[in-house]
């Protein structure tokens, strides 16, 4: 059922896998773990941020700044010794500060008047050449190594209509290596936000800056490249990397649904070359310098020396935010973009290869079979147990996987071993447990507790019906009951039993027997039945000496207390024996009980009590049976129903050598009943009752009235 159920719910999630809702779930619980990462990768050195905060908005004026301002704090980055300059700004339209109709005039005038007034003819060839674009693009070209982006968008378009962009084709992919699957791209840009072409051939590079989001809105992702027409276009981030690495663009390889060779660095990717974003923590992990403050040159000298310089917007209104694993604070996406380039440079990806998939979905199942075979062997606790350790388990290998680079799913697993843990546990309550149930309910007025448990857990060891076993039977009554009964009213005979009863039973049920009937005043228990007990015997030869000398404390309390009602006592019979036990009776009512020959003879044992004046007898097979025991041979006995006799024997409580000695001496007097030599055993009784004083009374009054029948027969 736990196997069943798991490999359903594993199966649907797998077909839902994409939802939003159940990507969600996925993409939360590896949030948390990026959280709670014990040591999450701190950002290298490599990368510095010059942000257009506040501060340089109230300063330096409004947005946007003059690309002559972007120009000067280009140069003043580059002489301070960055290695590359990424701008997470778009130049798509020109800055034309003087309308190009005033700039003809000013041009035409200044011709005019170069003879007649020379500086006012400079003056107005000043304003007709003033082209902040061209000073930017200057400063570019002096730098030769600042990266700018571009934009794609994703007009509706008849299908493979894109707009051709030539200036992209120097910025795309040039060298592929193999790739061992198709690659999948579920965004296919239809048109392209390009720079400024002035401003775009002056820069060294060119990446685009889309945004791949998950399910939940998260930018986890980082498009690698991304198909144009025929081409493939990289992130800027990807081209920063080049950069930095040295590397000629020409040299990076892309294999399409693998991922970016740059170098011997491979950064791998899915099959929509999809970069996973190693976050280093929350906004503000990177060294970050405002834009005012580079412009009025308050940074440290070497604060730029050999770094990415990323230079970005992060003021409020102006800049695109995003979320990220660590808080609510939202990220300025040119700190998003150095998150990219520091998980690139130092190798720090969170992988999850295709085949994981089935190595989880093959691990789930063993788990849930592991649940359902607990559930099978063991109690019902143990189901929620094993699921609960199974669940910790997964948990803690999948943020072990994490904190090495590998992304073990938590939902899908999580749920399906919930599922099959539920319905693991359904299955046993309703069905297994109802079971154990009726087997409790069964036996629980039979059997000790622990017994019951143990019949509950293995059920198949009661085997319905009868079956054939060697048993030990005991009958133990009330001596005077019928005195008793007319002695006291029937509700006080009631308490009395009760009072008797309840002490016995709960011996019984402590020597692992189990209690067949009350027979008005006798009760009748047996043991090796239902659950095997190798000690039978023993167990009732116990119990019926802690009956007696229970029985005995309960009538010296009543002397104490002045009871002016007979004495109690009981008298136990014990055999051992094959018997037939199970369920007997009707289809309407039966019970839990035991018949056979060796029950009657424990019975005819429990009447012999009274003739030998003991309070236990028990059969010759009970004695075989039992042999470290004080046994003491009283007499062979006619059974009634019987052919052969049986020799009775009682447990000698007196000094033990004395018993064995008047086990002797019984034996002689049997053997010379037997051969009818009645002077040697009336020899032999004159010595027993010597030895065993008024003890044997009764008994050796029995075995002297035979000895003179036997006489009595010779003499005749």
């Amino acid at each position: 059922m736990a196997l069943a159920v798991t490999m359903m719910v594993t199966a649907l999630f797998w077909q839902v896998r994409d939802r939003p809702v159940i990507r969600e779930l996925e993409t939360w619980s590896l949030d948390l773990r990026l959280r709670l990462r014990e040591s999450p990768h701190p950002p290298g050195t490599e990368l510095a941020l010059v942000l257009v905060d506040d501060l340089s908005l109230a300063r330096l004026g409004r947005w946007p700044f003059s690309r002559r301002l972007i120009g000067d704090v280009t140069g003043a980055i580059d002489r301070m010794g960055a290695k590359v300059i990424v701008f997470d700004l778009l130049f798509s339209e020109p800055e034309t500060p003087v309308a190009d109709d005033l700039r003809a005039a000013a041009r035409e005038a200044g011709h005019r008047l170069a003879r007649e007034n020379p500086a006012l003819a400079r003056t107005l060839d000043r304003l007709a050449e003033d082209g902040p674009d061209a000073k930017l693009a200057g400063e570019f070209s002096r730098s030769g190594k600042v990266l700018i982006p571009f934009a794609f968008t994703f007009e509706a378009r008849p299908e493979g209509d894109v707009v051709a962009v030539p200036a992209l084709e120097a910025a795309a992919y040039a060298d592929f290596g193999t790739s061992p699957r198709s690659p999948q791209f579920p965004l296919r840009p239809t048109a392209v936000l390009m720079p400024v072409p002035e401003i775009a051939e002056a820069a060294a590079g060119l990446g685009h800056v889309n945004v791949a989001f998950d399910a939940d809105s998260s930018p986890r992702y980082e498009y690698v490249a991304l198909p144009y027409g025929a081409d493939f276009l990289p992130s800027l981030s990807i081209r920063a990397v080049a950069r930095y690495r040295d590397l000629p663009w020409e040299k990076v390889s892309l294999a399409l649904g693998e991922g970016v060779d740059l170098g011997p660095l491979h950064v791998p990717t899915d099959a929509a070359m999809r970069l996973l974003i190693d976050y280093r923590g929350p906004r503000g992990t990177f060294p970050t310098y405002s834009f005012v403050d580079v412009v009025e040159g308050r940074i440290p000298a070497d604060a730029f020396r050999g770094r990415i310089v990323l230079v970005g917007a992060a003021a409020v209104g102006i800049n695109d935010t995003f979320r990220t694993p660590f808080g609510s604070s939202p990220l300025p996406g040119v700190e998003r973009m150095a998150n990219v380039i520091d998980t690139a440079l130092h190798g720090d990806f969170i992988r999850r290869p295709s085949a994981l998939a089935v190595v989880e979905a093959a691990a789930v199942l063993v788990l849930a079979i592991l649940v359902g075979g607990v559930g099978v062997f063991c109690p019902t606790w143990s189901v929620a147990a094993t699921w609960t350790v199974g669940l910790a388990a997964w948990l803690v290998v999948a943020q072990l996987a994490l904190s090495r680079g590998l992304w073990l799913s938590v939902a899908s697993p999580v749920a399906a071993l919930g599922f099959g843990m539920m319905a693991a546990l359904a299955w046993r309550i309703v069905v297994v447990d109802r079971e154990e149930r009726q087997v409790r309910s069964a036996f629980r007025r039979y059997l000790a507790p622990a017994l019951v448990a143990e019949l509950a857990a293995h059920p198949e060891r009661l085997r319905l019906g009868g079956e054939t076993r060697e048993m030990t039977v005991l009958f133990c009554d009330i001596r005077n009951f019928t005195t008793l009964s007319e002695a006291i009213s029937e509700q006080d005979l009631v308490r009395l039993l009760n009072g008797l009863f309840t002490p016995m039973v709960d011996i019984i049920l402590r020597h692992h027997g189990t209690v067949d009937k009350f027979i008005g005043d006798c009760v009748m228990a047996f043991w090796n039945a239902p659950l095997d007990d190798p000690h039978h015997a023993r167990h009732a030869c116990d119990s019926a000496t802690a009956m007696l000398a229970t029985a005995a404390q309960m009538a010296a309390a009543r002397i104490r207390e002045g009871s002016r009602l007979p004495p109690i006592a009981v008298g136990i019979g014990l055999n051992t024996g094959p018997c037939c036990v199970g369920n007997l009776g009707s289809e309407q009512r039966f019970d839990y009980s035991v018949v056979g020959d060796a029950v009657n003879v424990a019975s005819r044992m429990e009447g012999l009590t009274k003739v030998y004046g003991v309070s236990l007898v028990a059969a010759d097979a009970t004695r075989i049976a039992t042999p470290g025991l004080p046994w003491l041979v009283l007499d062979e006995v006619k059974v009634k129903g019987r052919a052969t006799a049986v020799r009775a024997h009682t447990l000698w409580t007196g000094e033990e050598r004395n018993g064995a000695a008047l086990d002797d001496l019984h034996q002689g007097i049997l053997a010379a009943l037997a051969d009818d030599r009645a002077e040697e055993g009336r020899h032999l009784l004159a010595r027993a009752r010597a030895l065993a004083g008024d003890d044997l009374a009764t008994a050796h009054g029995v075995l002297a009235l035979k000895l003179d029948a036997c006489r009595d027969v010779r003499a005749s």
